[in-house]
């Protein structure tokens, strides 16, 4: 038990310090462009190379993971976050800082799925649970990491944010190097793409509901800023919205996960599925930024039970030495939904009103949900509800 409490705590501390080195961008590049003059395309050309390389990374890097190399993607995975945040320290051109959000993003898709399988694979009890301590830590890494690059870039420089978080990714490095990991089940499985799982319904069922729950959050990355100053709200109400948003994730992931153990996995993710749906198509009947924002705490409180739920519910129907690959392949699927997602819902923004936009993310929601809910009746190992 001990040294499965150690080996949480390093893998939970190591995913918070990778998140916040990631995401220390998202507060800085306006002063990058404002330092070195380029367009407001480069902040587009900076934004989608990370996600482009971390889809990558998931995709066609993860499965390795599954071939006895989880500690050795973990350890590569590091080292790129290393070196990503000191090339934006260093950086002075369009192309450098291009490059090292390349870098960052390819440091977050290795690192993330084989983390999430040992994570799960520590022990056959509480999985859900220890998911969503790690989605816990690493929202609070995310958010974490763009307050203190603000704080940091007035009194020190723009260059000193990203010298700290190099540095917390060295010392991330230095401990998952050390410490002792258990080896994940090797797969017999010569395949490296992990699309082929998804011709198994125990592996689909639990992607289509977490790609149901993260529907929304790809329309709140690109709309929640324009929507909220639309109706009357303050930068500082904003950011303090994306906080009051990240809040309860952080303290209630790992309560909703050990629910999602205890009342079964399909259940919980299905019922936080009929909260967040109704919840996502009400955010825009309101033109009073309170309301938006109390609602999405409490869309926050049903995606801390489902998602660890849904998490839970992959490493449970993952075969047997695939688990980083489906892990892997999971969160590729929801970053390439929600950059869909952002880029559909910044264009119908000019065109329909925001009631209307955000009822048909709430129905799409329903939708996966439901489809899943389907599915998983066929297959009594998932616990349907």
């Amino acid at each position: 038990m001990t040294s499965i409490r150690q080996t949480e705590r390093v893998l939970l501390g190591a995913v918070f310090a990778m998140e916040a080195g990631g995401s220390v961008i998202f507060a800085l590049m306006g002063n990058l462009q404002d330092e070195f003059h380029f367009s407001d395309g480069g902040l587009g050309f900076i934004a989608a190379a990370g996600f482009m390389a971390s889809f990558v990374m998931q995709i066609l890097i993860a499965p390795y993971a599954d071939r006895g190399h989880a500690k050795r993607l973990l350890i590569i995975g590091a080292i790129l976050a290393v070196v990503g945040n000191a090339l934006f320290a260093v950086g002075s051109s369009l192309i450098i800082f291009v490059l090292a959000r390349l870098i960052s993003g390819a440091a977050s898709g290795l690192f993330l799925p084989p983390a999430r399988a040992l994570m799960a694979s520590l022990d056959d009890e509480g999985v859900s649970e220890r998911l969503g301590a790690m989605g816990g830590a690493a929202l609070a890494g995310f958010v974490t990491g763009p307050v203190i690059g603000g704080f940091l870039v007035g009194p020190f420089g723009l260059r000193w944010p990203f010298i700290i978080f190099s540095i917390a990714a060295f010392i991330s490095l230095f401990i998952v190097s050390t410490q002792h990991l258990p080896t994940l089940p090797h797969s017999t499985d010569r395949q490296r793409l992990a699309f082929g799982l998804l011709k198994r319904r125990s592996v689909l069922v639990p992607i289509l509901m977490l790609s149901s729950l993260a529907l929304p959050v790809g329309m709140y990355d690109a709309l929640w800023d324009r929507f909220l100053t639309d109706i009357g709200a303050s930068d500082i109400v904003v950011g303090l919205s994306l906080a009051a948003y990240a809040l309860p994730f952080v303290l209630l992931s790992r309560v909703g996960g050990r629910l999602a153990d205890r009342r079964g996995k399909a259940k919980v993710a299905f019922v936080s599925m009929l909260i967040v749906a109704p919840l996502t198509a009400l955010y825009g009947c309101f033109a009073v930024p309170l309301i938006p924002i109390l609602l999405g705490m409490i869309e926050s409180c049903a995606q801390a039970a489902g998602s660890p739920a849904g998490q839970g519910l992959l490493a449970q129907g993952a075969p047997e030495g695939r688990a980083s690959a489906a892990q892997g392949l999971a969160g590729a699927c929801n970053q390439l939904l929600a950059a869909v997602v952002a880029i559909l819902a910044t264009w119908g923004y000019g065109h329909v009103a925001p009631r209307t936009l955000f009822t048909i993310a709430g129905l799409c929601v329903l939708v996966m949900g439901s489809v899943a809910q389907l599915l998983a009746r066929k297959l009594p190992e998932l616990q349907p509800i």
